[in-house]
């Protein structure tokens, strides 16, 4: 009895244990032996079949125990995680329409015993059977292949494995890399790997691997390392590792190479002629490469044979011959500057002649045995391009002095020739003076046809149509690199002001300025030493160049010597070597013949009239360096009519009006933001004035008596020209020389004047009393 109780108390006891195991499971699943044993059965096993002992004859038989290690057989395990079989090899997989989760619980945790988080997100059902026993890697490999069905991705973070949505893997960042290197694994789950690129760049792979294996939010390249970042699963990591050793690899290895220059053709036709030879062989054919060196104007061959480069190298010098058609036309779009400038003066460097003229850009016209441009000699004003064009009939003082691309006609040039320009018939061709094959064409021989050189200037579009050979083009387009740039602009602020002299400046501004301050330069009136206007005597003290800002600093200290009056303060914006004009004033008509006919005496007087410019008239032409100077050349003018039409009793005189100049004209250079003062134009008036009684003064003979008193009175006015230009170099430039006039013409609104301004005064008794 004591037996069958003892037994009865051993039973109970498991049966709690078992249940208090079962009630006490842990939150996350312990790996590996640990995991397997919290997931075994502990239910009671079958009862075992033992001797039956009587207890008749044996008192002394006690009850024994023969406990296990509570390990579960494997055969046991097979049968207990359907769908996944152990076998000698690997795992077969066999699964009808399981859950989802179901399948990945059987993967990693029954089988691998690997601790995981799956998304209750992910969704659906799997159906899969392997053909064969699969390796532990292989396993994951498939479990990622059926997550991407779904779009889900298996993250790999500190040892636990996680199921979640693609789209919150990207949102939640990604803990996973590895650095591929020389075994060109990948590392299990989704993550991102690194590979490093040896002998191709990124930006082919990139292009390579655009949609075909992953897509382009998953590739990022690295330039300066040229390392490769793909993001994906394992499988599509592996993949691109697979694709890239296949193209990451030396082609130049073994390879043998050569570097020929050509002297006659060019590289593209004759490697297209190789091609056909080496096509015909069947050694060659595909196993030797040609590629064109343009700069070179050479052809780099690539064999896997020494042999096959010297036999590339003896067909090169058989083609390298020109032909009949080595000229082609070529279009080039200028920028910055003009189609006919550039013409003349490309054809000037490459004729060898300092003489001649462009008839297509002028005429209009291209002869057509001329090619595309003519040249002719003939007289006419040198152009500014370093050398004159056209041998002048009369005297050319200093041809080739000017720069840019504006003829130099205005007054003062130096370049400039008289006589009519004629058109002359053209050279037999513009030759490469470059070349020591060809000074016989430069010195006025015959040229071949590969160096002749045709321009002809699209004034309409801008354009320059140039027929020469490869070699003659790519020196003309050097040449026009440097010579088609952005133009330089000038802003140039004038002021011109007329001063009043009386008997503090009896001698002019300058003398006044001398007298009170020291020594005056030629231009300008300063001192050495003062910035300033004296606070105690009326004068200057400041060097006019330095004042820069405002010529008021001037006027305003003459201001308080004398009446002085703003004529005109202009401001433009010019290009570098070209002309600027301003004019404010009328243009007054002036007879300059009649005719009348002697037949009949009562015909009537036909006259001929023009129109001549007064006010103020400014010419300026800047010309810009390197190092900010600039050089300009100006012609001040200001003039008024002093007998204008309607004082005049006849009518022939009212078309003859005397005409006042003032008028300065030099060439000064300044540096950049400097300002120039021009001055000493003295001018003297006479004004007659009469007083007399009204009415009285009409009267005959008593008029003449009382006729009252005639006054002439004699005003000697000087005009000042202050000049400074700024260079404008970029946008920035320009826009902050548009805030300085912004800020100049705001400071021309109207200010309180002395009498206008209440004073205070604190009298003896401390009130204050105002004054207006």
């Amino acid at each position: 009895m004591g037996r069958w109780l003892s037994l009865a108390v051993s039973f109970f006891a498991s049966v709690s244990f078992s249940g208090c195991s079962s009630l006490e499971k842990p939150l996350i699943e312990p790996p590996d032996e640990m995991a397997k044993l919290s997931n075994a059965s502990l239910a009671p096993a079958s009862p075992i079949n033992r001797p039956q002992y009587s207890s008749v004859g044996s008192s002394q038989t006690v009850s024994q125990k023969f406990p296990g290690d509570n390990r579960i057989t494997s055969s046991a395990t097979r049968q207990m995680n359907a769908g996944v079989s152990e076998s000698g090899s690997g795992y077969e997989l066999t699964f009808n329409d399981t859950e989802l989760s179901e399948f990945v619980k059987v993967v990693l945790k029954d089988t691998l015993g690997i601790t995981y988080v799956f998304d209750s997100k992910v969704e659906g059902r799997v159906t899969l059977s392997t053909g064969g026993p699969v390796s532990r890697t292989q396993l994951i490999s498939i479990l990622e292949s059926v997550l991407a069905t779904y779009k889900a991705v298996l993250l790999i973070e500190n040892n636990v494995y996680r199921v979640v949505p693609e789209a919150d893997a990207h949102q939640q960042g990604i803990s996973a890399f590895d650095y591929v290197k020389e075994s060109r694994e990948v590392g299990a789950g989704y993550g991102v790997s690194i590979f490093p690129l040896r002998y191709v760049s990124t930006d082919a792979i990139m292009r390579m691997l655009d949609g075909l294996l992953v897509k382009q939010e998953d590739l990022r390249a690295s330039v300066y390392n040229n390392l490769l970042f793909v993001r994906g699963s394992s499988q599509a990591r592996q993949s691109v590792v697979e694709i890239i050793s296949m193209f990451d690899v030396d082609w130049m290895k073994g390879q043998s190479a050569g570097l020929f220059k050509l002297n006659n053709a060019a590289p593209d036709d004759v490697i297209r002629e190789l091609a056909q030879v080496f096509q015909t062989e069947r050694q060659g054919r595909g196993l030797v490469k040609f590629q064109p060196i343009a700069r070179l104007n050479a052809i780099l061959v690539l064999a896997p044979k020494s042999q096959s480069i010297d036999k590339a190298a003896e067909w090169i010098s058989r083609l390298d011959h020109g032909g009949a058609d080595d000229n082609n036309f070529y279009v080039y779009r200028v920028e910055n500057g003009r189609a006919k400038d550039l013409a003349q003066l490309l054809m000037a460097a490459f004729s060898g002649s300092s003489g001649g003229s462009l008839r297509g850009a002028e005429e209009k016209e291209v002869a057509p045995t001329s090619g595309a441009s003519r040249m002719g000699s003939g007289g006419g004003s040198g152009s500014s391009f370093g050398s004159s064009f056209g041998s002048s009939n009369g005297s050319n003082s200093s041809a080739g002095t000017g720069a840019g691309f504006a003829s130099s006609d205005t007054p003062g040039s130096s370049s400039s020739s008289s006589g009519p320009l004629k058109s002359a018939p053209p050279p037999a061709a513009a030759a490469d003076d470059t070349s020591a094959d060809d000074s016989s064409a430069s010195s006025g021989g015959s040229s071949t046809s590969s160096d002749q050189v045709r321009i002809t200037p699209d004034e309409r579009n801008n354009k320059l149509l140039i027929k020469a050979s490869e070699r003659n083009y790519r020196k003309i387009l050097q040449i026009l690199r440097r010579i088609d740039q952005p133009p330089l602009q000038v802003l140039i602020n004038a002021t011109l002001a007329e001063v009043t002299l009386n008997d503090n400046l009896a001698y002019g501004v300058q003398f006044y300025l001398q007298k009170n301050r020291g020594k005056a330069g030629a231009i300008g009136f300063s001192t050495a030493d003062a910035l300033a206007i004296a606070p105690v005597a009326p004068g200057l003290n400041l060097i006019a160049g330095a004042v820069g800002s405002d010529p008021r600093v001037i006027l305003d200290a003459l201001a308080q010597e004398t009446a002085v009056r703003v004529v005109s303060s202009p401001s433009v914006v010019v290009l570098h070597n070209q002309p600027a004009t301003l004019e404010v004033g009328d243009e007054v008509p002036i007879i300059t013949r009649q005719a009348q006919s002697v037949i009949n005496p009562d015909s009537p007087t036909v006259n001929e009239i023009e129109f001549k410019n007064t006010g103020v008239i400014l010419n300026v032409t800047p010309r810009i360096n390197s190092n900010g100077l600039v050089t300009m050349e100006i012609q001040q003018e200001v003039s008024a009519v002093q007998n204008p039409a309607g004082q005049s009793s006849s009518s022939s005189t009212s078309l003859t009006p005397t005409i006042s100049q003032r008028r300065v004209t030099s060439t000064i250079a300044v540096q950049s933001g400097q300002m120039v003062v021009l001055g000493g134009l003295i001018r003297e008036e006479v004004n007659r004035s009469k007083s007399s009684i009204p009415v009285l003064n009409k009267i005959p003979y008593i008029g003449d008596v009382l006729g009252g008193d005639t006054n002439n009175t004699k005003v000697r006015t000087e005009l000042i020209v202050f000049i400074r230009p700024t260079v404008i170099h970029n946008p920035e430039d320009a826009s902050n020389a548009a805030e300085a006039l912004r800020a100049g013409m705001q400071s021309l609104a109207p200010r309180p004047t002395a009498w206008d301004v209440d004073v205070q005064e604190r009298g003896a008794g401390g009130q204050a009393s105002v004054i207006k």
